[in-house]
């Protein structure tokens, strides 16, 4: 399948006097990665968060496979497809990894966001047997019954992207996937998501500091400065454009 999958149009966003975003467009095309950079305080996670329903727009609209969906409420936006990530992993540590990917698993088919309570019940034996396919997909097979609290910072982050394959996505929207990690923690995580984007088909749009991965990860990229998208391209032409440079890549980009 190919053609826009995401698109967003007009988007503003203010908190107070301050604005954040300012009439940003963009589109995500079916599976294709887009990477978003900017310096800090560009507009980034504010973005993330209007294009997937955390945040109210205060202008402009999102559609997603050519559905109008401004107006909708961050879960319904995971029910048609949208799977997120934080760049501080949002999982429920009390629970093992497998907890947590059954929970994730169970609220598919509930009317809202899924509880933030330990497992009163154990599932039926193919909800937790699907919940470790999706832990074997990632690499923590033999971590699920470990509690999620005591996980290694990488692994959490393993974890929340296994949770979101349980919601089976059309898109991952990932919010620096790879902070925090070590070089060589770096290099798996880049190669886990693009298994997994071609193994599911999966459009990805993320941010993400690290100049090496997006390079490495991305088709095209966007950039933000002070809330305004400033270029949009492919990697050779975001990498020559001279403003971007400037802002935010520094001299060395084209030898980066």
């Amino acid at each position: 399948m190919t053609g826009r999958l995401l698109e967003a149009r007009g988007l503003e966003k203010s908190y107070g006097a301050l604005k954040v975003t300012k009439g940003v467009s963009l589109h995500v095309d079916t599976g294709e990665v887009l990477a978003v950079i900017g310096p800090n305080g560009a507009g980034k996670t504010t973005l993330f968060k209007v294009l997937t329903g955390e945040t109210r727009l205060d202008g402009g609209s999102v559609s997603f496979k050519g559905r109008d969906i401004t107006t909708m409420s961050a879960h319904q936006r995971v029910r048609l497809g949208f799977g997120r990530t934080f760049q501080v992993a949002r999982i429920f540590p009390e629970m093992t990894a497998l907890e947590n990917v059954i929970v994730a698993i169970e609220s598919l088919g509930s009317a809202g966001p899924a509880p933030r309570l330990r497992l009163g019940w154990w599932p039926r034996r193919e909800v937790a047997e699907l919940g470790r396919h999706y832990l074997k997909e990632v690499g923590l097979d033999g971590k699920a019954l470990q509690e999620a609290g005591f996980l290694s910072h990488g692994d959490k982050k393993r974890l929340e992207l296994a949770c979101c394959l349980a919601l089976k996505p059309r898109i991952l929207m990932l919010d620096e996937p790879t902070a925090g990690m070590s070089p060589g923690d770096r290099r798996q995580a880049v190669d886990l998501i693009m298994r997994i984007k071609r193994d599911h088909d999966l459009s990805i749009m993320l941010t993400e500091h690290d100049m090496g991965v997006v390079f490495g990860m991305a088709d095209r990229i966007v950039v933000l400065n002070y809330g305004e998208l400033i270029a949009e391209g492919t990697v050779e032409m975001v990498r020559a454009n001279e403003r971007v440079r400037e802002i935010y890549l520094g001299s060395g980009a084209l030898d980066a």
